[in-house]
């Protein structure tokens, strides 16, 4: 099966750890991923790591007229049987280019919940119930999104699953982090995530703010990169909590970091289900999230629900977290379905079922 997956880029966010961890785990003999991103003038970093699997990336141009020609050339050179894309609403302006090209099988799948409204969006959301064959989601809320209520019964939730052995907790290993990170004394408080608005960074550092009034050793340790880093920064600055933060960028080494770590926020103020909260859990790691996120998620006594309105209230959360006793999620995980080796078969066999339709 020759399968093109469209996305925005290939960076070090959730879309692209998705495909990342399904094609890992999938026949490559039975199964050929393509990706095409838009070009951002710069390396993407995810592009090594697809190509030593064999996955071929392409890049489109960024004007949407000339992605439209592109995209519409690289279709039919191809002859895909199927095309999978990634980009919310906007799928459906790849999807109508994929139908005119003939490809017969045309999945859209709706990574985040945030409802979009509006003319536009409303016209786009009509052209996607029209061209897409299959509809697929993160959770519920995601394909209420981008599908309407009309259509959510018709769509296939496809878990972020995660290697659950990658994850598994280990003591040496969170001491070494600890040790490496020279954090060895500390209480941790972890971010991993872009530094954007979607994420609600900036509360991040209003719980800082609080934690630290009772627990001054504590630190927030942040892993990923995004546009609001500088202001946060600033922020930091203006709170006093320089000592208090550390900057981590992105990073390979997020199993080890959540094992070193002693509880993970994400208030975020909406997401599809995202992925580092299945990570945080199969790590065992305590995790306090926005109310704003799917029930879907929660797999695992380790995870806790909040309102975003109070920071006070999260940096009480954290105190109230911060001892509980760490062991292997394996069989609780799986069995909620998000281990990848087995959500991988189920992957294959969802395209298998569409292309023999």
């Amino acid at each position: 099966m020759r399968i093109l997956h469209i996305v925005t880029r290939i960076d070090s966010g959730g879309i692209s750890t998705f495909l990342y961890n399904y094609y890992k785990f999938l026949d490559r003999s039975e199964t050929q991923f393509d990706i095409v991103a838009i070009d951002t003038g710069s390396p993407q970093g995810y592009h090594e790591v697809f190509t030593a699997l064999g996955v071929r990336i392409f890049y489109m141009p960024n004007p949407m007229f000339q992605r439209v020609i592109f995209l519409t050339r690289l279709i039919r050179s191809m002859g895909y049987d199927l095309v999978h894309a990634h980009i919310e609403l906007q799928s459906s302006v790849y999807l109508a280019v994929a139908a005119l090209c003939g490809v017969k099988n045309r999945v859209a799948h709706a990574h985040l919940s945030m409802e979009r409204t509006g003319l536009t969006n409303k016209l786009l959301r009509v052209l996607m119930n029209a061209v897409v064959t299959a509809r697929a989601g993160a959770s519920d809320l995601s394909i209420r999104a981008v599908f309407g209520k009309r259509y959510a019964k018709q769509a296939m939730v496809l878990y972020n699953a995660v290697d659950v052995e990658r994850f598994a907790f280990q003591p040496a290993v969170r001491e070494a982090k600890r040790t490496e990170l020279g954090l060895a004394d500390r209480d941790i408080v972890g971010f991993v995530g872009r530094l954007s608005a979607q994420k609600n960074v900036f509360f991040l550092l209003d719980v800082i703010k609080h934690l630290v009034k009772v627990k001054p050793q504590a630190i927030l340790l942040i892993v990923g990169e995004g546009e609001l880093r500088a202001q946060m920064e600033q922020k930091i600055n203006a709170l006093n909590i320089t000592q208090n933060v550390l900057f981590l960028s992105n990073r390979t080494d997020i199993p080890e970091l959540m094992m070193a770590m002693d509880v993970l926020l994400l208030p975020s103020l909406y997401e599809g289900l995202p992925l580092v909260l299945v990570e945080a859990q199969a790590a065992a790691l305590k995790c306090l999230v926005s109310n704003h996120v799917t029930k879907l998620v929660d797999v695992t006594e380790f995870i806790r629900y909040l309102d975003i309105e109070e920071a006070e209230a999260w940096s009480n959360g954290i105190m109230q977290e911060l001892n509980y006793s760490r062991y292997p999620m394996e069989k609780t995980i799986t069995r909620k379905r998000f281990n990848i080796r087995k959500e991988a078969q189920n992957l294959n066999q969802f395209y298998i079922e569409l292309i023999n339709k």
